[in-house]
């Protein structure tokens, strides 16, 4: 009888695990997609997202932009105030910029 209970505890779990698919552990994990934002067009939120930026960094650029126009390249964000060489080169694989006046006349 102990043996007739430990097959169908056996069956029954084999079946469980083919229906719901391996464990969490075993599955892959989603990738995140990287996505590049226009430094002329974010927000402020979008901006503190960036790595190295926060919440007083993004109304850096925000401001930067309102005083000097939209930014030409994504180097440009060096200019910003307390946006040093180190940090601006660190964002260039996340940032992006497109002036609308150019985008306009392509």
């Amino acid at each position: 009888m102990l043996l007739s209970a430990w097959a169908a505890l056996t069956v029954g779990l084999a079946i469980r695990a083919v229906v719901d698919g391996p464990p969490a552990q075993c599955r892959p994990t989603p990738s995140a997609v990287p996505v590049r934002l226009d430094c002329n067009r974010a927000t402020l939120a979008e901006l503190a997202t960036l790595p190295g930026i926060g919440p007083g960094r993004a109304l850096a650029v925000v401001l930067h932009r309102v005083r000097f126009g939209p930014f030409r390249r994504p180097e440009e964000l060096g200019t910003v105030d307390g946006i040093g060489p180190h940090t601006a080169a660190g964002l260039l694989p996340f940032v992006l910029a497109v002036d609308e006046e150019v985008a306009a006349t392509r």
